[in-house]
This record gives C-alpha cells, structure tokens and sequence, in this order.
C-alpha cells in the first residue's frame, strides 16, 4: 500500500513544478507565495465546460472489479462541467459518464468501460480562495461486471452494486477551474450492494449475508490539476483518498485518474487513460485500468478565454497573504 501511495503521489506531483523560457533564457519561478503576484482568480457567473468523445480503443486491465477485458473496443466518454461563482459563493458540479464495449471472435459482446460518477459542491470563500466547503458524490456503474472463465462467467458488480454516496464537508483550495485541493475531514458514506447475489458477508465491505449497505464515517482528500504540456496536449490528474475512522483507517482507499489528451483537430484526437484504484473492501489488491484510443472527440465551453497551464495559475495567486515584513523584504530582493 505505502508503495501504491507513493507512486500515485509522483504521477500527481511530477508536473507540478516547471521552468519558463523567457527572453531566451530559462527562468525558474520562486516568487510564488509573494503578495506582489498577480491572480484573476475563477469565471464570475456560469463556467460551462464538456468533452465529448467516441473512441476506437485497445484496453489493458489488472483486477478491475468493474469487469473487462483485453480488448479492441467503442469507448463513449462525457465529461461535463457546470461551475457558478457568484461573489464569495461557488458552486460546481461534475458529470462523469462513459462505457464501452469490445467484440472479441467467438465470443459475446463484453464492456470494457462503465461508470457513472456525479459531483456537486458548493463553497464559501474565506480568503485566498480557501472555500468553506460541502461537497456531495455520487458513484457507481449501469451494467453487471463479470469475469470470464472458459467455460462461465462470473458476475462481480451491478448497477447500485456497489453504489456510493457520500458528503464531504470541509475545505477547499479553488484558484481557478484548473486546480483544486478538497480537505474533508468529516465524510460520511454509504455503499450500497442493491443485487441479491451479491450480498454476501465481506463483499464491498457488507458485515453480514443479506445486508444491502454500508455506513462508515471518514476523511477524504481530494486533488484535480489540468495541465497545458503543449499546444495540442493536455493532461488532466484526479486523486482521492479516504480513510474510514470506524474501521482500519490506515487502511486507505485509494484512487487515481489520469487522462492524456492529443489533439489532432477540433474534431480528432486520441487519449490515453489509466485508472488506479485500491480499496481492500472490494479486493485487497491494486486494480489498474489502462485504455488508449483515437477517434471523435468534440470539447466546448462558454468562455473566450488564453489557455494557460496550472502551474502558472499557482504560480501567480498567493497562498498565503505575507504582511511587509523583514522576511518578506529579503524574498523580494532574493528574487
């Protein structure tokens, strides 16, 4: 697990810190916390934003209890985003949704992808765009996930089996639509297991045969960074990770998300995904997700706006505001 962690970290920090070419010279930022730095922070009103995709797409999996296997596949993606800021209030939604089937010869049609995952959020602004925060999720998947042996198949997940709902209240760190931290230090939620056959003790956490769900009160941490790597190019990094209070929390859940996005045209592009997921409820191993495919690909959004890459967006807002003070001075005149 501590490996996993680790690794997980590195995918996420590794684009974090970068270096600027500026007047032909290569110039490293290290006025980032000083007040003196210029932000415009988040879209007043409504920042609408979706990626709509259909791809053509070979797949890898390792454990994934959703059900899938090796395979070249019709992968349907949306990724919509809805985000009001209305003075020191925000509200911002997520819809996540995407399946995919594979045709292997000689054998029955199979998916590959299949998750349906909804956020709501709502925060209030406390200075330096530290937001009091609510947040609400919403996950689970729309068919039954099997896996395939010569002869049988084997069903190891459903629609609401498992389902997650939970509500995280907390703080956020919102700079802009392009980064974002989530510390919830109070997270209740409920897994629910609503198919029949798949009540039985131990399965998605379940205590007894026949039980239909889960309580457990918990903290989450939450990271997104979207990244500009070139023109063209863009990377788009999800983590989150929970502990249950109520059972072995050093025993973290654990999951990751990453998406490379090539654009070819408006209209084209290819991208490649890998999931991470570790939650010992479901399997107490790693489960790993990878999909690469080219195909249609349509993004919009309400905002004519200069795409600048996370980093700069950090770079520019102040954390922290610095009073004047002998600290502050030397830092200026260091850099």
């Amino acid at each position: 697990m501590k490996k996993l962690f680790t690794l997980v970290c590195l995918l996420t920090l590794s684009s974090t810190f970068a270096q600027v070419v500026k007047d032909g010279k290569v110039v490293t930022d290290s006025k980032r916390y000083l007040k003196d730095q210029t932000f415009n922070g988040r879209t007043e009103g409504w920042f609408i934003s979706g990626n709509n995709s259909l791809l053509f797409s070979q797949s890898a999996f390792d454990n994934w209890v959703a059900g899938g296997v090796n395979s070249i596949a019709l992968n349907a993606n949306v990724d919509y985003e809805f985000n009001l800021t209305r003075g020191k209030h925000i509200w911002d939604n997520h819809v996540v949704i995407g399946y995919g089937v594979q045709a292997n010869e000689g054998e029955s049609t199979r998916k590959t992808n299949d998750i349906i995952d909804l956020t709501s959020a709502y925060g209030y602004n406390i200075g330096n765009n530290w937001f009091l925060a609510a947040a609400l999720n919403f996950k689970t998947q729309f068919t039954g996930g099997y896996t395939y042996s010569e002869d049988a198949k084997t069903k190891i997940s459903n629609f609401m089996a498992p389902g997650y709902l939970s509500l995280g209240l907390g703080v956020d760190y919102k700079p802009n639509e392009n980064f974002q931290v989530n510390i919830h230090p109070l997270t209740p939620r409920f897994t629910f297991v609503t198919d029949k056959d798949l009540q039985y003790k131990g399965n998605f956490g379940l205590k007894n045969d026949g039980d239909s769900h889960v309580f457990e009160l918990g903290a989450y941490l939450g990271a997104r960074y979207k990244v500009k790597v070139m023109e063209g190019i863009t990377y788009d990094s999800r983590l989150g990770i929970f502990a249950d209070y109520l059972k072995k929390p050093q025993n973290m859940d654990l999951a990751y998300q990453g998406l490379l996005d090539l654009k070819v045209n408006r209209f084209v592009s290819a991208q490649v995904s890998l999931n991470l997921l570790y939650d010992e409820d479901q399997i107490s191993r790693m489960q790993l997700k990878q999909t690469l495919g080219i195909g249609l690909n349509y993004k919009f959004d309400n905002k004519v706006k200069e795409e600048v890459t996370a980093f700069q967006s950090i770079q520019e807002q102040p954390v922290f505001v610095m009073n004047d003070s002998p600290t502050a001075s030397i830092l200026t005149e260091t850099n």
